[in-house]
């Protein structure tokens, strides 16, 4: 049997008067509506105490605020929907139809209990985000009903086309700092802080893309550096093998085409000169990199190690080898990555996969009848590293960079601001 399930409903003025009496019934005035401070109508009455003139102010408020159409906000009862009713928030509406459950008979009254009230409001001065707004009636908190308002809420506001749901709590509220963490994504807490804000993303690619990095802890940034950026180099590529550092030879190499255009793609890096001022990778010189870089040999190159939140960045002019240099650095390579370099040809359309199996079929043969031969356009390259900057990342997010620079009488070195 299927249990209870939250709705969305729009506050109508029936619905209003559910809630006024759910309010009263399971909630201190502070905690649902601006009915006490100053303009209280019951200012002799505790705070926490409902009077008659609070329930008009609480009513009236409403009335105002969530039942006049020309305001920007819209403000929903919450409904515990028990079976058979079949009340749903998936995709951010309930389901029904717009209007949310109701009885047997058309136009009658909302099917489930009222527990609440949720509210979604443009906020002022920032383009593309909504504010959301949501209260339970204590004995229905702490049952994952808040999550599936929030998640509600963040589906209507992204079926708006609103870019970011903006929502808020006092540090205090243990429940709504957990929901908002859970839901939306709340960053910690910086100290002494006493509101938690998150304004979430809505697009489900920047929810991914914002995620935070795992907090560690950092490998140390070097005290005192080498006179040349070679010695750092090595020891950053020793510290990240000995660390099982993924792809560690992954390196991205920037070009530029013939109508100025940047282009850019992860190849492998072959090797660094002990000084740092090479770098070397091989490749088709009739690939898109390799007419690019005869063009202009102007290129940049970088490695990301995220698991030790470490980056190195390279620039400078790229020349090609000899073709014994090509023939020495493919004979170091293994028999797959062979059978790859001689496969079709790098970047042009493929007209079907029968051609790619056909092809890989051709270069296994002949690297099997002729291991040592050389395609034609296979090239090394070596970037003469003008500047070298190395990158470390803090949890803390107090990053350091060390930059250097190669003048003619040698290396220059400085700190960067992150």
């Amino acid at each position: 049997m299927t249990g209870p399930r939250v709705a969305l409903r729009p506050l109508d003025v029936p619905l209003l008067e559910r809630l006024v009496d759910v309010a009263r019934a399971d909630a201190a005035p502070p905690e649902v509506g601006p009915v006490t401070g100053p303009g209280d109508p019951s200012p002799d009455a505790p705070p926490q105490r409902w009077t008659d003139a609070r329930v008009d102010a609480f009513r009236a408020w409403h009335r105002a605020e969530s039942l006049d159409p020309d305001r920007a906000g819209r403000t929903f009862a919450v409904l515990l929907t028990a079976p058979p009713a079949a009340a749903d928030v998936r995709n951010g509406a309930p389901a029904g139809g717009p209007d949310g459950p109701r009885g047997p008979a058309a136009g009658g009254e909302p099917c489930g209990e009222v527990i609440g009230a949720a509210r979604l409001t443009p906020v002022p001065g920032e383009a593309g985000t909504v504010e959301a707004g949501l209260w339970l009636a204590r004995g229905h908190r702490a049952r994952g009903h808040g999550g599936a308002v929030v998640r509600a809420l963040r589906d209507l506001a992204r079926a708006d086309g609103a870019h970011r749901l903006l929502a808020t709590t006092t540090v205090d509220n243990e429940a709504s700092r957990r929901l908002l963490t859970t839901e939306l994504g709340a960053h910690p807490l910086p100290p002494g802080a006493t509101t938690l804000t998150v304004r979430a993303h809505l697009s489900p690619a920047a929810v991914l893309l914002s995620r935070p990095a795992p907090a560690g802890q950092a490998p140390p940034f070097p005290g005192e550096a080498p006179d040349t950026p070679g010695p750092l180099v090595l020891r950053w590529l020793r510290e990240a093998a000995d660390a099982g550092v993924g792809a560690l030879q992954a390196a991205t190499l920037a070009t530029v085409d013939g109508d100025g255009n940047p282009d850019a793609r992860v190849l492998v890096l072959r090797d660094v000169s002990p000084d740092g001022a090479s770098w070397t990778f091989a490749t088709d010189r009739g690939s898109p990199k390799g007419r690019q870089l005869a063009a202009n040999p102007g290129a940049a190159l970088t490695l990301h190690w995220p698991e030790q939140a470490r980056q190195l960045r390279v620039r400078g002019k790229v020349t090609a080898g000899s073709r014994e240099e090509a023939a020495a650095e493919f004979r170091t390579r293994s028999p797959a990555a062979r059978v790859a370099a001689r496969t079709g040809h790098q970047s042009e359309a493929l007209t079907s996969d029968d051609a790619y199996r056909e092809a890989e079929a051709a270069a296994r043969a002949t690297v099997s009848e002729t291991p040592d031969a050389v395609p034609a356009g296979h090239t090394v390259y070596t970037l003469h590293a003008g500047e070298v900057e190395f990158w470390q990342g803090s949890p803390d997010r107090f990053h350091q960079r060390l930059h250097y620079r190669r003048t003619d009488d040698g290396w220059n070195r400085r700190r960067l601001w992150p």
